[in-house]
């Protein structure tokens, strides 16, 4: 039995960067990628589709586990179609790594529905939190086994802790809704898969990074960048942030600046050295890594 995990190229952007990070934790431990390319297959007929598919699943062996990273930059076609190769190799178990709903985007075809009726082929989840999890059971998801992803890291062997700058910064998706007027005196990156050790040393010069939406992956890349956080209250990351002592919960952002006016040098290295001792389990994929390994014991004990 082999477990795999996919990862779509010719995306980039927070997509691209998200699965870049999984596939490597995943790679860590010695699951094998299973490699798709994003592209315009309105071009290609059924037949066309299905020879692509064939050869995408050819490694495929009985009762292997695919960890099918969603959304996957795809059409719901392409989806559909290669869901369909990988269950007809008997005994092959789907799980479906829901990392965001993909009919939010505007870069992406699908409609809630068709990822409904996608999600539901396959035979276990995961859930990047609870919200995703609850929403998608409000629109029609079935009942099956899942896990939460409760922390988001972000593997890299950069390790930079020379922090002089005091910046806010937010991480933005080219394709979200986080608009940068919004922001007064916030530095705005934009996540971007081809260019994530920039954007590590850039955070890395130091000061705190927002989190102002259900985006997972951006504590995992602040706490690479070694920089402490400001989490917006009600956030599913804002236990693990206040409890570990590595930033601290806002309600807005008239919010985010009294904390700020009102923070000391001594409380700004007390966040920077609690982040310190955290970095090496982000930068590590330890956390990403656990999460795979119970993913792959809860598959097992369903067999």
């Amino acid at each position: 039995m082999n477990i795999r995990i996919t990862k779509t190229y010719n995306i980039g952007g927070l997509i691209g960067l998200r699965q870049n990070s999984v596939r490597n934790a995943a790679e860590k431990m010695g699951y094998k990628e299973m490699s798709l390319f994003r592209f315009p297959d309105i071009y290609d007929t059924d037949d066309d589709l299905n020879v692509r598919m064939e050869g995408i699943t050819s490694a495929l062996c009985p009762s292997d586990i695919v960890i099918f990273q969603h959304p996957s930059g795809e059409s719901p076609r392409y989806d559909t179609f290669l869901y369909e190769h990988i269950k007809a190799c008997s005994g092959t178990k789907i799980v479906a790594f829901v990392q965001e709903v993909a009919s939010l985007r505007t870069n992406i075809e699908y409609s809630l529905q068709e990822e409904i009726d996608l999600l539901n082929r396959a035979d276990m989840y995961i859930f990047a939190s609870e919200l995703l999890r609850k929403y998608y059971l409000e629109n029609g998801l079935m009942e099956k086994p899942y896990i939460i992803q409760k922390v988001s890291d972000y593997l890299t062997d950069i390790s930079v802790n020379r922090h002089n700058g005091k910046k806010l910064y937010l991480m933005r998706d080219a394709d979200g809704e986080s608009n940068p007027n919004s922001y007064a005196d916030v530095e705005v990156i934009t996540y971007d898969e081809y260019h994530a050790a920039e954007i590590i040393l850039k955070l890395s010069e130091g000061g705190m990074g927002l989190i102002c939406n259900q985006d997972e992956t951006a504590l995992g890349i602040y706490m690479a960048a070694g920089i402490p956080v400001i989490i917006k209250k009600g956030l599913p990351g804002e236990e693990y942030v206040t409890s570990h002592k590595i930033g601290l919960a806002a309600s807005d952002l008239n919010d985010i600046y009294r904390n700020l006016m009102s923070l000391t040098e001594d409380s700004m290295r007390t966040y920077y050295d609690n982040v310190k001792k955290l970095q090496g389990l982000f930068t590590s994929g330890m956390y990403t890594q656990k999460l795979l390994i119970d993913t792959v014991l809860m598959v097992k004990e369903m067999l």
